[in-house]
């Protein structure tokens, strides 16, 4: 069984992952297998921050509260992605953050009732 403790720990590192994966300047060409892989990846990230984050604190907080925070922390990321001179920032990468969280957030909800 995981514990809560493991999951924080991997909220936190996911977290961290997610902030210098998005605001660090690309290196490398990226290699796109199709037109919308970019947002895939946001939608995953975001959704499996908020499983991580759901399963480390949902004790704590609502569901809701959860979901909010992390669409907030994302549209964070894109205003000062859009700051850095070197990375924009997208509504539609926010989308796909907040896209990938309601899915967990929804698969959740109904899952447990």
């Amino acid at each position: 069984m995981v514990t809560k403790l493991l999951y924080k720990y991997l909220f936190w590192i996911a977290l961290v992952a997610i902030v210098l994966l998005s605001l660090l300047p690309l290196s490398v060409p990226q290699l796109s297998v199709f037109s919308w892989q970019d947002k895939l990846h946001h939608f995953v990230a975001y959704g499996v921050l908020c499983y991580l984050a759901i399963r480390a604190f949902g004790h704590h907080y609502s569901v809701l509260q959860i979901g909010l925070a992390l669409a907030s922390f994302g549209l964070l990321v894109e205003l000062v992605q859009s700051q850095t001179g070197h990375r924009l920032g997208d509504i539609y990468d926010l989308i796909a953050n907040v896209g990938g969280i309601l899915t967990v957030v929804l698969l959740l909800s109904w899952r447990w009732n």
